[in-house]
């Protein structure tokens, strides 16, 4: 058993408000907790690009540039500063009864005498956890003795439009929301530091908090812990909440026979399970490809989605493609032509990719995207952006078609483990070879994180030129598999179809 910490964060502290084991473990058992993954540590780098343009907005202002581990310090300056009069103030350091936060901006008021507290969100509305964490934080600075006058959620403005950035972020006052919560934040945070006390780790069941609002890194430790299968109840296709009805009335396994009232695509799962056997449904991939036409262009965008918008009319968090993989297959026996475009500078990458795009596309044939949505609304953006080329890309909407739809309604195998993504059907239908496993850019998120660093001016051109064909080599595989797929499908219903 650790020693507990002098001064508990609120981030640690927040722990505890979801699950009191999390908190326990953070402190006694951390070597259980798993690291954090590239997104969530892109997650991260974002929160402070946003903290680092609210100070922008909210200026003349002194940051407090301590440590994130340097309590102390951060704690002194903020005094210093307080003493001082100084009346705008980033990143200002509190502590009460242990409990330590850090404020994103507090603004003193010379007519109330007290301080308006602006706390940053990177993202687009006030959610339901941002309360519990102002919360907390209010608390502590308002024990510390900080007068308090107004409290704000500052989050962006998705009516915001680049390059007009003069609204990029929206107040919202939840000073009286926040007035409600006080009086509970005591006692919670004394059953916090009880629990820690504690010799044991508290035995508490797993739950819809181990995966919401975000994954907690004890996830798998606790799950372990209640011998949950490997394949159970939570690999169910669009079980959503259900899943903690079952598992909390004893049912975990998919061959429990209490498991039942399922739908037809869950039902398949669980059949599929018992029996170890593939399902297929010849007749109905038959139906899906009858309005298939040729050529069939294998369509996949890559995308970013800045936080802060970059490019001539977006929004914060609109998808921009900067990369497109094309597959062309002109007849049923033909080798299949590849088309690519990466844009590989800061600037715009849609003048240079719609061109690109229209030519890789044609004018006739089925559209092959899988989860072709995405691609869809992508066009449709790219079309509501260029006056030019609306027309033609608006005639491309029609011609999409999607295998992901047949997929999940026709096949499912043990090994797609209750996904239909397409790193998870592509290597049980089609072999390991179709798998992503050890490429430097293995998914979306991958790529987005190489395209920041392809476009950044501190990037080696030796590292720019490994990420390059890195980023070609992921891109052009998602349509290749594409390619295959439908192959697959084809031979399922016609033996003599040659690929």
């Amino acid at each position: 058993m650790n020693r507990i910490p002098q001064l508990l964060s609120k981030t640690k502290l927040l722990k505890g408000y979801r699950c009191l084991k999390c908190m326990y473990l953070t402190i006694h058992q951390p070597e259980l907790e798993a690291p954090f993954t590239p997104e969530t540590l892109a997650l991260f780098a974002q929160g402070n690009e946003v903290g680092a343009k609210a100070r922008e907005y909210y200026a003349g202002g002194v940051l407090i540039d301590k440590k994130p581990w340097d309590f102390t310090g951060a704690l002194e300056r903020t005094r210093e500063l307080l003493a001082n009069g100084t009346p705008i103030i980033y990143e200002a350091a509190f502590e009460y009864m242990g409990c330590y936060a850090r404020a994103d901006i507090i603004q003193f008021s010379p007519e109330s005498k007290r301080w308006r507290i602006l706390e940053v969100k990177s993202s687009t509305k006030v959610k339901p956890e941002h309360y519990d964490d102002v919360g907390l934080q209010v608390w502590i600075m308002a024990k510390s003795g900080l007068p308090i006058e107004q409290i704000n959620i500052v989050h962006l403005n998705s009516n915001c439009r680049y390059p007009d950035l003069d609204n990029l972020f929206a107040e919202v006052d939840v000073t009286n929301e926040i007035r409600e919560k006080y009086l509970s934040v005591q006692p919670k945070i004394t059953e916090i530091v009880s629990t820690l006390k504690q010799p044991d780790v508290p035995d508490i069941d797993i739950g819809s908090y181990c995966l919401a609002p975000t994954k907690c890194g004890f996830t798998e430790h606790c799950w372990q812990q209640k011998n949950i299968p490997e394949m159970s109840i939570f690999n169910l296709p669009r079980i959503h909440n259900r899943q903690w009805d079952l598992y909390y009335s004893g049912i975990t396994a998919l061959d429990d026979p209490r498991l039942t009232d399922l739908n037809e695509m869950q039902e398949r799962v669980v059949q599929c399970f018992k029996t170890g056997e593939r399902y297929i449904d010849n007749k109905g991939i038959q139906t899906a490809l009858a309005n298939w036409q040729y050529p069939l262009v294998f369509l996949d965008f890559e995308t970013i989605n800045p936080a802060l918008p970059r490019y001539e009319g977006c929004r914060p968090f609109e998808q921009v493609p900067f990369q497109f993989s094309a597959h062309i297959c002109q007849l049923p026996d033909s080798d299949t032509l590849h088309k690519e475009f990466l844009h590989d500078n800061a600037d715009d990458p849609r003048p240079a990719l719609i061109p690109a795009l229209l030519d890789a596309c044609g004018e006739q044939g089925s559209i092959v995207a899988y989860y072709a949505r995405f691609e869809m609304d992508r066009i449709q953006a790219l079309a509501d952006y260029s006056t030019e080329h609306r027309d033609a890309l608006l005639k491309l909407l029609d011609r999409f078609v999607d295998p992901l739809t047949i997929i999940r309604d026709t096949v499912y195998d043990n090994a797609f483990a209750g996904s239909f993504s397409l790193k998870s059907v592509a290597p049980a239908l089609l072999g390991e070879s179709h798998s992503y496993d050890g490429m430097l850019v293995a998914n979306g998120g991958d790529a987005q994180r190489a395209f920041e660093e392809l476009i950044s001016p501190a990037t080696p051109t030796a590292r720019k030129n490994i990420i390059k064909n890195a980023m070609i080599e992921y891109c052009k595989k998602d349509t290749f598999v594409m390619v295959d797929l439908v192959k697959w499908l084809y031979q399922i219903i016609d033996k003599d179809f040659v690929p």
